[in-house]
């Protein structure tokens, strides 16, 4: 798909519909194999062989029930540096520091971000990561312990742990995207991620 004369490719779908795929870190790392349909107005989990096979610069994420695809968030300043998605997930390893982003990107925020579940943090700057930052791989330890595969923004209860944004995990509550403490969803769509 084209979005302001740049090629945007489709690579996966974080659905607040369940919590079965995305918050297990091998379908970051390993899944091999397409799910899903590509539609990006279906509310539904999806990962595309694009994930682990196209190479790009930049991500964005939309909003499934967005038919003109206005960018909730988009990274600026070369994100991927010519990785593929996955790559750039396993370039940080498979271990957590606390209290900490193993990596991120500078992003500018658009569309409906305001009133998306996951996206509370978007104004908080904190030790953990800055309010214009997605950072990838968060870990945090607040009464119990807090993963979050992208967090979106700077962390949640006062920015000081990880519990918002995409594949969050505390304790036995996960989320494909969201807030804990907006558990469960009051709202019911996806989140597109594509890359440029």
């Amino acid at each position: 798909m084209t979005n302001e004369g740049k090629g945007w490719t489709l690579i996966a779908r974080f659905s607040n519909a369940d919590m079965k795929n995305w918050r297990q870190s091998s379908f970051w790392r390993t899944t091999q194999v397409a799910m899903g349909t590509t539609n990006p107005d279906t509310n539904a989990d999806m990962i595309s062989p694009a994930f682990w096979l196209v190479s790009g610069s930049e991500l964005k994420v939309t909003l499934s029930n967005d038919s003109s695809h206005t960018p909730l968030l988009q990274t600026t300043g070369d994100c991927l540096g010519g990785r593929t998605f996955r790559s750039k997930v396993e370039s940080y390893g498979k271990g957590y520091v606390q209290e900490k982003c193993l990596g991120n990107c500078t992003v500018e925020y658009g569309g409906q971000y305001k009133s998306i579940e996951g996206f509370q943090q978007t104004e908080c700057s904190g030790e953990i990561q800055s309010a214009n930052n997605i950072g990838f791989l968060c870990y945090s330890y607040w009464e119990d312990d807090y993963l979050s595969m992208i967090m979106i923004g700077g962390g949640g209860k006062n920015c000081s742990h990880v519990d918002h944004g995409l594949s969050i995990r505390a304790g036995y509550l996960s989320l494909d995207f969201g807030d804990i403490d907006l558990y469960p969803s009051s709202q019911s769509y996806a989140l597109n991620l594509w890359v440029y």
